[in-house]
């Protein structure tokens, strides 16, 4: 029997040793070494150490707020030699390829995630092992609800990035990404498992979750609770078309009466409006990346940065109190988003950006949903009990729109309150695929080139609707994965993007 001080040394050394691996590692060839696990402690320990996003994981991929319509180029992003998200801005054949046209084989985040989720395996894989050791149960029972539910967030993120949007009738054959729920080794390469299959996995994951965290974690922001699991089924619901239960698991949250919607009425000025402890955060994991890409530099400068586009801007109407709570602007007039301001004690009391769920979404999720079910008078109750929240009294824009009006209201209010926090590129996928109502649009980035005293204009790139450019709505997996896996793992080729005048 190894002693407390050397289980937690042996566990730190086979975290060392299995963070140094590539993720092909994990999900073709390795397994975990379950020697360490001795106790629930073990098991908590490497759950919290290594199964959530800490602060210093790149926690929010700028290619997924550089690629859709909320964002504007501000400094040109080719100025050093690595690999910016230039390439993802634009949407280019090669979005990886730095400006002396050299490919980056690797994707750490994507590398990152299937990480995450090989040491989820084994968290999972030994609970009923302890379980029949006599191991705490209500321990055992949180701590595999923890694990199931960032399983599925995991999930989530990568098969909307990697993979096709979920769109019912073809859901089945669509390519999703490779889906390995085991820590076994198999002598086997990695394929890719269809978009159903995954999303199935996901609700799968999130009904256990719900299940196991009956009663754990209720007070907490920052450990998965039951309300996080039902929140984030009514998201992956939404997504599936499946508007009956997107309702259902919405209710459930908002029926607890433990989160509130900020009311931007009695909102501090200059002050956060999110942190982690915010009365509609619901769960919140890992650090706030936003400022690090909207940067507003007065001058010139050599770093990359992004400020909001216009396309945004014009959808707030001058009574929106969000354009106050929501934006700062520099001297030239570009905002960027500021919902986390640089405020003291930023790093005890931040709030993520990507891994990020409050109750201001549960309600967008719920109004879109009940009108796709032609719910009219309740999806505009709904969406009137949100605005309450970010207009003054005497100032709410009525609603009295019913149908494909109805929903562009909707999902236009969901824009403007979750710009910036990773779910708009995921909305623009799933719009394009929707059964009932789906979203056409080309969006336009202006292409910025050093002039030699300041930066200007080149041109533009486009983004043609879903329909057209299907495979530039998916970001390919990176060479050496594809290359590892020796043809069992394609790409869709992505078409050309030429710059035009």
């Amino acid at each position: 029997m190894h002693s407390p001080a050397n289980r937690i040394w042996v566990l730190f050394i086979c975290i060392l040793c299995i963070s140094s691996l590539s993720c092909k590692k994990f999900l073709a060839s390795y397994s975990q070494n379950n020697s360490f696990i001795e106790s629930a402690a073990d098991l908590d320990e490497l759950l919290v150490g290594d199964a959530y996003v800490d602060q210093y994981m790149e926690s929010a991929p700028e290619m997924l707020y550089t690629m859709d319509d909320d964002v504007a180029a501000l400094v040109p992003t080719a100025i050093n030699k690595l690999w910016e998200p230039t390439g993802f801005h634009y949407w280019k054949q090669q979005p990886r390829m730095n400006s002396d046209g050299q490919l980056t084989n690797n994707d750490p985040y994507f590398n990152d995630l299937y990480s995450k989720i090989a040491r989820i395996n084994t968290i999972l894989h030994n609970v009923p092992l302890l379980r029949a050791k006599g191991q705490p149960a209500a321990t055992l029972d949180r701590i595999a609800g923890e694990a199931h539910f960032l399983r599925a967030f995991y999930y989530f993120l990568l098969v909307n990035i990697y993979g096709k949007p979920y769109k019912p009738s073809t859901a089945g054959t669509d390519y999703g990404v490779p889906l390995k729920t085991d820590p076994a080794i198999k002598e086997q390469f990695a394929s890719r498992s269809s978009t159903g299959q995954v999303f199935d996995q996901i609700v799968a994951d999130l009904l256990e979750a719900e299940k196991e965290l009956t009663g754990a974690n209720e007070t907490s922001t920052i450990r998965a609770n039951q309300a996080s699991a039902q929140a984030f089924l009514s998201r992956v619901y939404l997504y599936m078309e499946n508007y009956e239960q997107a309702v259902l698991y919405a209710d459930k949250v908002i029926s607890k009466g433990q989160y509130k919607i900020t009311n931007l009425n009695t909102h501090p000025a200059g002050k956060d409006f999110l942190r982690k402890n915010s009365p509609e955060v619901i769960f919140t994991m890992g650090a706030n990346r936003v400022a690090n890409i909207m940067r507003l530099f007065e001058d010139v400068s050599s770093s990359p940065g992004y400020r909001a586009s216009d396309d945004l801007m014009i959808n707030y109407s001058t009574q929106d109190l969000r354009l106050q709570v929501f934006f700062s602007p520099n001297s030239k007039g570009h905002m960027r988003v500021a919902k986390k301001r640089e405020v003291e004690n930023s790093t005890t009391d931040d709030v993520s950006d990507s891994y990020l769920i409050r109750l201001s979404e549960i309600y967008l999720n719920k109004a879109e949903a009940l009108a796709a079910l032609d719910r009219t008078e309740e999806a505009r109750n709904t969406i009137q009990k949100f605005r309450e929240n970010r207009f003054r009294p005497n100032e709410l824009p009525p609603v009295s729109s019913e149908g494909l009006a109805l929903i562009n209201t909707i999902r236009d209010e969901r824009r403007m309150e979750l710009c910036w926090e990773t779910q708009r590129w995921f909305d623009l996928r799933r719009y394009g695929v929707n059964t009932k109502y789906p979203f056409s649009k080309s969006i336009r980035h202006r292409s910025v080139v050093y002039t030699g005293n300041g930066y200007a204009d080149n041109g533009y790139y486009e983004l043609g609707p879903y329909e057209q450019d299907a495979a530039a709505y998916v970001v390919p997996i990176a060479n050496d994965e594809i290359e590892f896996n020796q043809g069992l793992l394609t790409n869709e080729p992505r078409p050309a993007r030429p710059l035009k005048q």
